[in-house]
């Protein structure tokens, strides 16, 4: 971020509430770090300009909204505009989706994590989103959660957490396969999907220590990725903000 572009922001920063100002000059609370590590992962994407700051974007489909409402709370300090709805058509079945988005303000805040889940593509010239090399230090059972509550499914009958990586290599797949596996003690396997594309898998016999490591940190509204009943578990918002 160059001179100028930190010294606007600081000065537009500091005329905001303290507390909204704290956020933002301030690296990220270690629960919402946590957060958007899981999101990069999944649906979320980080947006860099040439001199600025960074911001995030989250793009869900409108099924998605108690747990989309749920991440728009959480960053809320972050934003400086109320969350859009967008109409998007499948070329192939003409079909037209709804999708709703949220996008941060530009700031230093997020740099870090664009210029860690970023790389260019030396054949497209393009920047692309990598498994980042330290992952496995910043891997935690919240970083899962959010990860499955993005890319996650529970498949009928098997019971096998599926989890869609398919935009990473097979290489960073089997990379991610081994920290869920050393890290969090869940055995995890990169299988193939399709066209050289590879997903996660775990078994019906991990299904128990997944709910046990992250039910806490699931929405209700996903719950249903882990083969649970909403009904049947508590959710505590101020529990999750207290850890922000």
């Amino acid at each position: 971020m160059s001179n100028y572009s930190l010294k606007r922001f600081i000065i537009k920063t500091l005329k905001l509430d303290s507390l909204l100002a704290g956020y933002r000059l301030n690296k990220l609370p270690s629960y919402l770090h946590q957060v958007l590590i899981g999101l990069l992962l999944s649906d979320g994407s980080i947006e860099k300009s040439i001199n600025g700051g960074a911001r995030l974007s989250v793009n869900l489909g409108f099924n998605s909204f108690p747990y989309f409402f749920h991440l728009f709370v959480l960053f809320n300090p972050f934003l400086d505009n109320d969350f859009t709805m967008l109409d998007v058509k499948n070329n192939k079945t003409n079909q037209v989706y709804k999708t709703i988005r949220f996008k941060t303000g530009m700031m230093p805040v997020f740099n870090y994590y664009y210029n860690i889940f970023y790389s260019l593509d030396l054949n497209t010239q393009k920047y692309k989103k990598i498994i980042p090399s330290n992952l496995y230090d910043l891997f935690t059972p919240v970083v899962l959660a959010h990860l499955i509550m993005g890319d996650g499914n529970l498949q009928k009958g098997s019971d096998i957490i599926r989890i869609y990586t398919n935009s990473f290599t097979k290489l960073e797949v089997e990379k991610l396969a081994f920290i869920i596996t050393n890290k969090l003690n869940i055995e995890t396997r990169a299988v193939h999907d399709r066209n050289n594309q590879y997903i996660l898998t775990i078994s019906r016999k991990e299904l128990h220590k997944v709910r046990e490591l992250i039910t806490v940190y699931m929405h209700p509204s996903m719950l249903y990725k882990l083969g649970l009943n909403p009904n049947n578990i508590g959710f505590n918002y101020k529990n999750i903000l207290d850890k922000i």
